[in-house]
């Protein structure tokens, strides 16, 4: 089993049973932090408990309960990737089917599979909402050709700081390109880890609560980098707000950091 964070400890070294304790709190504070980010109302207490002992909580939907498991089954999916060199298609459609809640199939949503019909969002200029589009359906499986070519290797040796690159490279390609009808976000957030966990750091967590700079952030860098389409000979731009984004997650790591040294300071006190 790959151990994780083990460089970012000073003067402790964690047994096996104690990273598997750093493991599972890191999964419960990751799913419940990115699910949050996408609207799930599920408390960071009962995610653990839903996780903990697979029971439902009184008063939440299936489709949030399922939203938490299949989440925490997705990193259990990160975790098995890391003992391979490269991430493929079949990884990702894996990791989609995971955090998927539909309950009823639906053609024009297909779980595991990219997306048939284009996606768009509302995004703020100068005041108003615009509906912008994410790249065609048609584009998707050239888009992800030429993301799977930048990122696939992930046997790299890299620094923290390149690992931090790398992150957010892949992040924001991947939800520029939206190339699923539903989940983007989450296997965003999920498999941009890969070059940290890959390198012996944590898992990058965003707080949940940093949700409305974080969409904003994300936003930012799809208005200003050039449209992704067939003709694209690159997936990235690392402009200004390229940037400010690479910024924010590395900011955002001492989340994971803090949980750590919480941890830490609990096994040396006994």
């Amino acid at each position: 089993m790959q151990d994780i964070g083990l460089k970012m400890i000073q003067n402790i070294q964690l047994n096996k049973i104690e990273q598997e304790l750093l493991k599972e709190r890191l999964k419960i504070e990751w799913t419940y932090r990115s699910n949050a980010i996408e609207g799930n109302t599920i408390s960071l207490g009962d995610t653990a408990f839903i996780i903990e002992h697979g029971l439902t909580v009184k008063g939440k939907s299936i489709v949030e309960h399922t939203e938490v498991l299949g989440h925490a089954r997705a990193i259990d999916l990160i975790y098995e990737m890391l003992s391979k060199d490269i991430i493929t298609q079949e990884d990702i459609f894996l990791l989609h089917k995971a955090v998927q809640s539909n309950i009823v199939i639906d053609i024009e949503c297909p779980i595991g599979a990219y997306k048939v019909v284009q996606n768009a969002r509302y995004v703020n200029i100068d005041g108003k909402l615009v509906h912008k589009y994410y790249p065609h359906q048609n584009d998707t499986a050239y888009l992800m050709n030429l993301w799977f070519k930048e990122f696939c290797d992930i046997s790299k040796k890299l620094s923290f700081d390149d690992a931090i690159h790398s992150y957010t490279a892949m992040h924001l390609s991947f939800t520029a390109i939206h190339p699923f009808f539903d989940g983007n976000g989450r296997l965003a957030r999920l498999i941009s880890n890969l070059p940290l966990l890959k390198n012996g750091f944590l898992p990058l967590i965003i707080n949940n609560e940093n949700r409305q700079e974080y969409i904003a952030l994300l936003a930012n860098y799809n208005l200003k980098a050039k449209e992704l389409n067939s003709r694209s000979k690159h997936i990235i731009e690392k402009n200004d707000e390229y940037y400010k984004l690479y910024d924010f997650f590395k900011s955002e790591y001492k989340n994971s950091q803090k949980l750590l040294d919480e941890i830490s300071k609990d096994l040396t006190s006994l």
